[in-house]
């Protein structure tokens, strides 16, 4: 938060508007997992962690928030394990990523990246529409009105596992979005095509 902050008041924002939850988290070993670093945060969007270069792609996923993002860094051992190839970006602030410089928006996230994603999000999945958006997206997108229902309130962790943000659901969200990559794909052929035929 402090790293995000500071970059919006240089920006001389006539307003900033923090969201911010302090929950008990372990904080990653950076370094051991392959994650740039904190101070990124500044740029409103990073990869945290790439595609591999020897295997087929699999799609982006966006991920935003305290707990979320302490889940997803808890599965990446099980990704690799597993082949699950997604390229990871920490979706932080959209008005920050749009005061970076155009090489570092599109290395950083393509249109591709944008079509063939999902995203995880602590918040309501419209909150992400400046990252990733459309009904295929949504449709495998993991967000806390993933039910167009209020949670129902309870410890941290009961929270967590309702709106299905939990590691476990989180690792089975990723899973699904990957094996059914084709089908993702052929429903974006049937949009293209309509569009041509108009």
């Amino acid at each position: 938060m402090p790293v995000v902050l500071g970059a919006a008041l240089r920006a001389s924002a006539p307003i900033v508007a923090l969201h911010l939850t302090r929950p008990a988290i372990e904080l990653p070993d950076r370094v051991a997992l392959g994650i740039p670093s904190h101070f990124e945060a500044a740029r409103g969007a990073y990869v945290m962690r790439d595609f591999r270069t020897d295997r087929a792609r699999h799609g982006t996923v966006f991920i935003r928030g305290t707990v979320t993002t302490a889940n997803l860094v808890s599965v990446l051992p099980e990704l690799e394990r597993s082949g699950l190839n997604v390229k990871i970006v920490a979706a932080i602030s959209p008005q920050l990523f749009a005061l970076q410089d155009r090489a570092y928006r599109e290395a950083t996230i393509t249109d591709a990246d944008r079509w063939d994603a999902m995203a995880i999000t602590n918040g309501a999945f419209k909150l992400m529409r400046d990252w990733v958006d459309g009904p295929i997206a949504r449709e495998y997108s993991l967000s806390t009105d993933w039910d167009s229902r209020w949670r129902t309130g309870g410890s941290l962790d009961e929270v967590v596992d309702e709106a299905h943000l939990s590691a476990s659901h989180i690792l089975a969200g990723i899973e699904r979005f990957v094996s059914e990559r084709d089908q993702r794909r052929a429903k974006l052929s049937v949009v293209m095509e309509a569009i041509q035929r108009q």
